[in-house]
């Protein structure tokens, strides 16, 4: 974590045991670097979920489903298969021209 600290924090119950968890805190937008490493893996993936990308390069998941809907109005990416929860996108393989 560049700049926020990793804090623990302690979850107490009314029976039972204390439980320690440390919060995954992730950033709203990702930096110019990172951009360009979710477009190279959108080129070539075969399976994409928001919730592997947001794992992946430690972002929200709300932007990750962005990035993913952008890539989808720009033919980087289609949807495969949708669900109530999520949804699967894969890379568009180019078609070769027929001259």
């Amino acid at each position: 974590m560049s700049v926020r600290e990793r804090k623990t924090i302690r979850k107490k119950k009314k029976f039972g045991l204390v439980f320690e968890f440390i919060p995954i805190i992730r950033d709203l937008t990702p930096d110019e670097d990172t951009k360009k490493k979710i477009d190279g893996e959108l080129s070539r993936a075969k399976g994409v979920t928001p919730a592997y990308l947001a794992d992946k390069y430690n972002i929200r998941v709300s932007t990750a489903k962005r990035i993913l809907k952008e890539a989808a109005a720009n033919n980087v990416v289609k949807c495969i298969s949708k669900s109530k929860r999520t949804v699967l996108y894969s890379a568009v393989k180019e078609k070769p021209a027929a001259e």
